[in-house]
């Protein structure tokens, strides 16, 4: 009896213990958005790291890659270029910037023939050649326009209207700015000067207006004496009708 009694009190118990979340289930795919201070401590204990791979070139990250330098070797020929160029711009009294879309060799053939009838030269030059001609000179300013193909037109004579005739056959050339009497224009102040009549027109209309003036002048001073002298002779008829 002592034993059972004694088992009975030194056995012990296993409480059941159920765990269960409060409200709801946790979402995987969508989980909630933590507190401040755990989202605080989060962001500060997140890892970071500077990539090799940084401001590189694909071509760059390519095994074996090996980064030469470039060298620029002087090239006579490119000079000679360079200084035709230069010779242009400096003799050239309008200068068209255009852009070269995509055209065909048939159309670009077209274009340089019209330019040539009106004694223009449709020009095509790379940029560094460009860079070596006007480099230092008050033509700098053009480098801006060659960013990518580009077309330069040369006329010893500022004849707007038919640099914009021509230009108006090709949509491929896409006017951007000019070079008029060694002044840069834009496309709206060249067409506002292809308006106004050349030297040659506005000299005869100044001829004319002068012309015009110097006669109304003439019949104003001889209004008076022309009236006059009418007036005498009608009055001489009368007395010789009343005779």
């Amino acid at each position: 009896m002592a034993l059972v009694s004694r088992k009975v009190l030194l056995e012990t118990v296993t409480p059941i213990i159920q765990v269960k979340r409060f409200r709801g289930k946790v979402n995987l795919s969508r989980p909630r958005a933590p507190h401040f201070e755990k989202a605080l401590f989060l962001e500060l204990t997140k890892p970071w790291y500077l990539s090799n791979k940084k401001d590189k070139k694909p071509f760059e990250l390519c095994k074996g890659f090996k980064q030469e330098k470039a060298k620029t070797q002087d090239n006579p020929f490119q000079r000679f270029i360079a200084q035709e160029l230069h010779g242009w711009f400096t003799s050239s009294r309008l200068i068209g910037f255009y852009h070269h879309n995509p055209m065909n060799a048939d159309d670009e053939f077209k274009a340089f023939c019209l330019f040539k009838k009106e004694n223009m030269h449709f020009k095509k030059y790379g940029k560094k050649t460009l860079e070596m001609a006007v480099k230092e000179t008050p033509y700098e300013a053009v480098l801006d326009f060659y960013v990518s193909q580009n077309m330069t037109v040369f006329s010893p004579e500022p004849d707007i209207k038919k640099m914009l005739k021509i230009s108006k056959k090709f949509p491929q050339l896409v006017l951007l700015a000019a070079v008029y009497e060694g002044q840069f224009i834009s496309k709206d102040d060249l067409m506002k000067y292809s308006m106004i009549p050349n030297i040659q027109t506005a000299q005869a209309q100044l001829v004319s207006t002068l012309n015009s003036l110097g006669s109304n002048i003439v019949t104003q001073l001889n209004t008076h004496q022309t009236t006059l002298v009418q007036n005498l002779e009608e009055r001489s008829k009368q007395l010789q009708d009343e005779k």
